[in-house]
């Protein structure tokens, strides 16, 4: 059986009804058995009822008709009684006749009386066309324009509260303010801003009016919604002789009429309201075919000479406009089941159903857009179970709205999490509804349907259905991509790019906080750098020395003992950190034992490589302000003494180990104030040619310490080496270098050599810095050697070379110095992008004696001489080589046989002099 469907509070009674149709209905049949059985009719309720329903549902301005509306509308209906009747055949059987089989559920789409004006009858009014509502008019719940908000709102005259959604009362009429005793002006009595709760209790059938003086009233609350944000709240005064005037209201309100048809008179019957509701709809109730009721009459007369018990009918019908209404008919007996009468209700659904069609447009707009929507959107119901999901949240999750609708948020997290009394995880919380109450989650691991997780940034807002239960509105996306970037960007700084090991900030976190433990004795660091990697790199290319390193860092982590960790410190040099040497077998057993696993061999090419490393081990010693970048600097000073004395060594940090790492340390920051400061000096050694003359000039560094006298090179730049300073030194010596030779310029055009260690052409500024640094000293290019050693031009970079080729073409020469000491063969001497070559003084030495050493000196000077190169032999001590050297064609000669290191006051004595005394042996004419 249809219902009327929901009415503005979405509350029915058991017949289907909502509550003021349920009140209309319920003082109808109260009014109705009063005049079955001759009860009295009070007049001045009836006209009561008529002057209200017409404030009611009369437009501001239109004058009153002044017609009370109470009487009810006879109409005679010449029908048999229901034993009688056919309706098959029954000439008053109007189109709305349910045919046979179609049972009461049946909606017709017309009937006569709507297509014709029909008889002017004097009971039945003016016939009145069907008014449609123009666009853009908000409707009332009476289905009336309404102009304005709680204050335009017209109230009947029995006590009336407009409340907001929430309960909060907006208005009050004066008949409500003088049942409950208040005054509307009073701020402790007047009931605006107060919540209904607390002026009405119980049920809306039968509750209690809470008056100002505390005493009670009994009432009963009818309550109908006013648009989407107000509701109308009546109530009616039991006991206190209830009528005809209130049966009248409540149906006006409600939009209610009735009928009864008595079966023994076969007389009709309809109310007041009723016959407003036909008029204001523009039907004539009463057309040739017969009533309008006649179908529901007939229709359940039928039931009843079949024998049907408990029979009813209900029809919607449509009019033009979009109005409709809906027609609900019932037998009612006598207390032995005997039919009495029938009755019908008959209400206008034209508000409701334009509601609902709105409702449900917005909805399907609502449910368009997000399922449009990129981002994830889940709704779940009060108890955490989904209702809804759309494609985005689907595609996240990687499922379908129907595996996913019921699923609990419980379920959907992917990692324990406890539980509220309600079965809500923590990360689904019950706050106020509103967007302003809602919270995030940056990021919150979800379930996949395939078991794996999702990290996903999660929003969460509480909102209301439709009925006022909440509902968690969910919105999400898919973070897993952001927060795998931001885990890369955090591990960057804890983690080697290369050999995913931890690197040396890390490394010091860890042994810090071993220290500060309890354990702190059995912690030892062990430190590891390889023996001449940078030949791997020089013959095999990096990439080889990369698959290296990579591999031994792989045999590390998986061969250590049981609490080690292994970390990369930098290029070739790694360190163990062992939280307990005891589990290793002691510090020295673990010493052997990474060397063992830093010792390997790696076949590149079809060529096996061995590799070595030296290590040195360190334990804390008894001073409690001890740091892990103290220990590791031991280690680290001690694996330098144990690569000094042999390949592959091991080394231990003991106090004399330490105490010269100390010095070192203080060392190390003296010469860094002594480059700052520029108290470093330079010395010349000046090169010569066969004849004596000057060609150039090497420049040395000195270092007058003013506690230890003249600290030779020796001693400082293996500490500049350790503490990162050659690129620093390098770039003193290249400026003082450079703006003392310019001096030189009265005394000939002598160039001057630099050597170069830390600042090497695959410096991305290498020439910028050289250029600017000629620029600023007034030293043309032409005059300055860059001295670097044979390894640090093997490989070069493509933007090496290219800074390499610009200063030459800027006039500046390039010097291999030390060649033959490296790991290049001789053929690699035409690939190396400089001038000059210098022969090593260890093959000068026993050049005169050695044949070997005469051999390979002399395959230098022709294979230079053959490419174009210009050789000098430096370390020339003793006629015997300086005439052996001239012998095999070297071109210029660098030696304590021409002159020791020079200040720059004498370097300049030399250079007026302009000629150096040699052997005589080698005098030319």
């Amino acid at each position: 059986m249809s219902e009327f469907g929901r009415g503005p509070r979405g509350e029915r009674d058991g017949a289907g009804v909502d509550a003021p149709a349920t009140e209309a209905v319920a003082r109808a049949d109260l009014r109705r058995s009063r005049q079955a059985a001759g009860g009295p009719v009070d007049p001045e309720a009836a006209r009561f009822a008529g002057q209200l329903a017409r404030a009611i549902d009369r437009t501001p301005g239109t004058p009153d008709d002044g017609a009370d509306g109470t009487d009810d509308a006879v109409v005679a209906v010449a029908a048999p009684a229901p034993a009688a009747a056919d309706p098959a055949t029954d000439p008053r059987r109007g189109s709305l006749l349910a045919p046979p089989g179609t049972g009461p559920e049946t909606v017709h789409t017309g009937h006569p009386a709507l297509h014709r004006p029909g008889p002017a009858r004097p009971d039945a009014g003016p016939e009145l066309p069907v008014r449609p509502v123009g666009p853009g008019v908000r409707e009332t719940a009476f289905g009336r324009p309404l102009p304005g908000g709680a204050d335009a709102l017209p109230l009947p005259g029995a006590p009336t509260l407009v409340c907001d959604r929430t309960g909060r009362v907006l208005r009050a009429n004066p008949a409500f303010t003088q049942l409950a005793g208040r005054s509307p002006g009073d701020a402790d009595s007047g009931p605006l801003g107060l919540h209904l709760r607390r002026l009405v209790v119980g049920p809306d059938g039968d509750a209690r009016l809470i008056r100002a003086d505390g005493t009670l009233v009994r009432v009963r609350v009818v309550r109908w919604d006013v648009g989407a944000d107000l509701q109308v709240v009546m109530l009616v005064e039991l006991g206190s002789g209830s009528d005809a005037r209130r049966i009248a209201e409540l149906e006006r309100m409600a939009r209610v009429g009735t009928w009864t048809y008595e079966l023994a008179s076969a007389t009709l019957r309809r109310s007041a309201s009723l016959q407003d509701l036909y008029r204001g709809a523009g039907i004539d109730p009463d057309g040739p075919d017969g009533p309008i009721e006649g179908e529901q009459v007939a229709l359940l007369c039928q039931g009843l000479r079949n024998g049907v018990r408990g029979g009813d009918h209900h029809v919607d019908l449509k009019l033009p406009g979009d109005r409709l209404l809906g027609c609900r008919a019932s037998v009612e007996r006598a207390d032995d089941g005997t039919p009495v009468r029938l009755v019908g209700t008959v209400r206008d659904l034209s508000a409701q159903r334009l509601a609902e069609n709105r409702h449900r447009a917005a909805g399907a707009r609502f449910a368009d857009l997000v399922a449009l929507l990129p981002t994830g959107v889940l709704l779940f119901d009060a108890t955490g179970r989904v209702i809804d999901a759309n494609p985005a949240v689907c595609e996240i999750l990687d499922t379908v709205p129907e595996d996913l609708r019921g699923t609990t948020a419980a379920a959907l997290s992917a990692e324990p999490e406890p539980l509220s009394p309600d079965g809500l995880p923590d990360w689904l919380r019950r706050v106020p509804p509103g967007v302003d109450n809602g919270y995030r989650l940056d990021a919150l691991p979800l379930l996949r349907s395939d078991g794996t997780r999702v990290w996903c940034g999660v929003g969460v807002t509480v909102t209301r259905a439709d009925d006022g239960a909440p509902l968690f509105l969910v919105v999400c996306e898919d973070v897993t991509d952001r927060r795998r970037a931001a885990e890369v960007l955090r591990s960057a700084g804890t983690v080697d790019a290369l050999t995913r090991l931890p690197n040396r900030a890390a490394a010091l976190h860890l042994v810090d906080g071993l220290l500060a433990g309890p354990g702190r004795d059995g912690v030892v660091l062990v430190c590891g750098d390889l023996d001449d990697f940078s030949r791997v790199n020089s013959s095999l290319g990096h990439d080889a020395g990369d698959d290296l390193l990579v591999t031994l860092a792989g045999r590390l982590q998986r061969e250590l003992p049981f609490g080690c960790t292994a970390a990369r410190l930098s290029g070739d040099e790694f360190v163990v950190i062992c939280s307990d040497h005891t589990e290793a077998g002691g510090p020295e057993a673990l010493a052997h034992t990474v060397a063992a696993l830093l010792r390997t061999s790696i076949t590149v090419g079809g060529r096996p490589v061995e590799v070595t490393a030296s290590v040195g081990l360190a334990t804390p010693a008894p001073d409690p302000d001890l740091r892990a970048a103290d220990l590791l600097r031991f280690a680290e000073v001690a694996m330098y003494e144990a690569k000094k004395r042999s390949r592959g060594g091991v080394g231990v940090a003991t106090d004399v180990v330490v105490r010269t790492a100390t010095s070192q340390l203080g060392l190390e920051a003296e010469l860094r104030a002594a480059i700052a400061d520029d108290r470093l000096v330079l010395e010349y050694q000046p090169v010569v040619t066969a004849d004596g003359r000057v060609r150039s000039a090497e420049a040395l560094i000195r270092w007058p310490h003013p506690d230890r006298g003249l600290v030779p090179p020796g001693e400082f730049l293996p500490v500049a080496q350790r503490g990162g300073l050659m690129r620093e030194l390098d770039l003193w010596v290249l400026r003082t270098a450079a703006r003392e030779a310019a001096g030189w310029q009265s005394e000939g055009e002598i160039a001057v050599a630099v050597n170069l260690a830390g600042l090497l052409p695959g410096d991305p500024e290498f020439a910028e810095l050289v250029t600017g640094t000629l620029q600023a000293t007034g030293l043309d290019h032409s005059r300055l050697i860059l001295e670097l050693v044979e390894t640090s031009l093997v490989a070069l970079p493509p933007h090496a070379l290219a800074a390499m080729a610009d200063l030459v073409g800027r006039g500046v020469r390039f010097a291999v110095d030390d060649f033959g000491t490296g790991y290049s063969s001789l053929a690699r001497l035409k690939e190396l992008p400089a001038q000059t070559v210098k022969v090593d003084r260890a093959f000068v030495t026993g050049i005169a004696e050695d044949p070997v050493d005469h051999a390979v000196a002399r395959a230098v000077v022709d294979m230079a001489r053959a490419m174009g190169r210009s050789t000098v032999a430096e370390g020339v001590e003793t006629a015997a080589q300086f005439e052996a050297l001239r012998g095999i064609g070297v071109d210029a000669f660098q030696g304590w046989l021409f002159a020791r290191p020079l200040p720059v006051e004498q370097m300049r004595e030399v250079l007026r002099s302009g000629r150096l005394r040699v052997p005589p042996s080698t005098d030319v004419a």
